[in-house]
């Protein structure tokens, strides 16, 4: 028996359609940011009955379609603000990817979930200066700017959307390898510790 046959069908809801149509779109188009009226486009060719007008059913409610983003926002499934540099958490990730372990009860074709684009962000973590003092029990010697680059942060890069942005795209990367999320746990608590980072600012 074919592992389709096995498959649960799942009744995607409207707020589910976004997180696939995000993780697709970083396997489709290799970024991770993306601006809300792409997602809007993207989520309406394979889910076409959701985020619709009442009575013209092909044009796409784009306020409809924020609010929701504003929602998941709030509840942790993704990261961004207005109309631009919208990405999932680790939460989000987790989430969609569980979502599609299932088939969906749409007329549209299952989107293929595929984490590789991520795996280059693991291979950058595991070679930095970081994560060779991490592992020989050196943590005190890792520069500010070893920490600063393993992060993404310098002088464009402040903002904590963007430092957000930048973690969460670590932490999707070491899923299942709990040493290198342990380094990773490490290397963000060095942040506030050297006060890099304002521990109040990411409560």
């Amino acid at each position: 028996m074919s592992n389709k046959k096995n498959k649960k069908t799942l009744d995607i809801k409207q707020w589910h359609s976004l997180l696939i149509t995000l993780l697709s779109r970083v396997d489709k188009n290799k970024v991770l940011n993306h601006h809300v009226e792409d997602i809007a486009i993207d989520n309406k060719k394979t889910f076409p009955n959701f985020f619709s007008w009442s009575k013209h059913k092909e044009y796409i409610d784009l306020r409809q379609v924020m609010r929701t983003m504003d929602k998941l926002k709030e509840e942790g499934f993704i990261n961004g603000a207005n109309t631009e540099l919208w990405s999932l958490t680790k939460k989000g990730f987790d989430f969609a990817t569980k979502l599609n372990e299932f088939e969906h009860s749409t007329d549209s074709k299952k989107m293929r979930q595929n984490s590789d684009f991520y795996s280059q962000e693991i291979v950058r973590a595991l070679q930095s200066p970081c994560f060779t003092k991490f592992k020989h029990d050196e943590t005190n010697s890792i520069e500010n700017s070893e920490l600063k680059y393993l992060f993404r942060i310098d002088s464009y890069n402040l903002n904590v959307d963007s430092v957000m942005r930048n973690k969460e795209r670590l932490y999707i990367a070491t899923s299942g390898n709990s040493d290198a999320k342990k380094f990773l746990d490490t290397m963000w608590d060095l942040l506030f510790e050297r006060e890099i980072l304002k521990r109040s600012d990411y409560e």
